[in-house]
């Protein structure tokens, strides 16, 4: 799962999926519950993925509540942002549902905010909603919805170490780095004064939500057998903790694991991409 989620972001989400998953082929179930309630008891699923997938799999009157929906709705009534508990726009949503196709007014409404009511510079013009827009009558759509307050960004320095041998293995390890701790990575250390080993490869820059990654990347050859010793060795920063390990990969297993676009960027950068699926 984690590999043909690769470089999407937001693993726990596919984490969540395959839990979700194995949870329903245990009760002997072979698809999505059509049960709200029954639902809303999976891992990873909230409101908004049941009012999707009820909706839009099963026709079911569920208003889907996303970040898309939320700003056309905060424009057409001109509303306050919502609160914990997508007050009022859940309530408005609900409201203007349309029952006889909820899936596709759902879609349409997503897609609405995806394409046209955008966050920056909205194309009000050919919007279908225009004329019932209280943000556009009042030449406030701008205005809507309200900024919320952004976390400070959090500048952070990593190394990277690709250690390999000639024939394009490398050993990569899990459950060590903080910020991708389920994924597959190289030897990383972090702090102002990180540094890798071997010859320097180049840099790059990488986000993960609030933090800001600045990332220098390392590359040592070595010959076989240290590659599998190295393997063997635990992560210093916890011997003995559960969930961290290392392994040598083949460029082909690489392809088959799943792995952060930072790992993608700096196998690039050391020319040791991945053997094509």
């Amino acid at each position: 799962v984690l590999a043909a989620w690769s470089g999407l972001g937001y693993y726990s989400r596919a984490r969540s999926l395959h839990r979700a998953a194995r949870l329903l082929a245990a009760r002997g179930e072979s698809s999505f519950p059509a049960d709200a309630e029954v639902a809303r008891t999976l891992p990873g699923v909230g409101p908004y993925t049941v009012a999707a997938v009820l909706s839009i799999a099963y026709d079911l009157p569920q208003a889907a509540l996303d970040a898309n929906v939320a700003r056309v709705l905060s424009r057409l009534a001109c509303l306050r942002r919502p609160d914990a508990r997508q007050e009022p726009h859940r309530t408005l949503a609900t409201e203007l549902l349309d029952r006889a196709r909820p899936g596709d007014w759902n879609q349409a409404l997503m897609e609405l905010g995806e394409t046209l009511c955008r966050p920056r510079r909205p194309a009000c013009a050919p919007c279908p909603l225009r004329s019932a827009c209280a943000a556009h009558a009042r030449g406030v759509v701008d205005r809507h919805p309200p900024p919320r307050s952004r976390r400070a960004v959090e500048r952070v320095r990593v190394a990277l170490t690709l250690l390999h041998d000639d024939a394009g293995r490398v050993l990569l390890e899990r459950g060590v780095f903080p910020y991708l701790p389920h994924l597959w990575l190289p030897l990383a250390r972090i702090g102002e004064a990180a540094r890798g080993s071997g010859r320097r490869v180049g840099a790059l820059r990488h986000a993960i939500l609030h933090r800001h990654l600045e990332v220098e990347v390392y590359a040592r050859c070595v010959r076989p057998r240290a590659l599998e010793q190295a393997a063997g060795v635990a992560p210093p920063c916890a011997p003995k903790a559960r969930g961290r390990e290392r392994r040598v990969f083949t460029r082909a297993a690489v392809a088959r694991v799943g792995r952060s676009s930072l790992l993608t960027k700096a196998l690039a950068l050391a020319r040791l991409n991945p053997a094509a699926r």
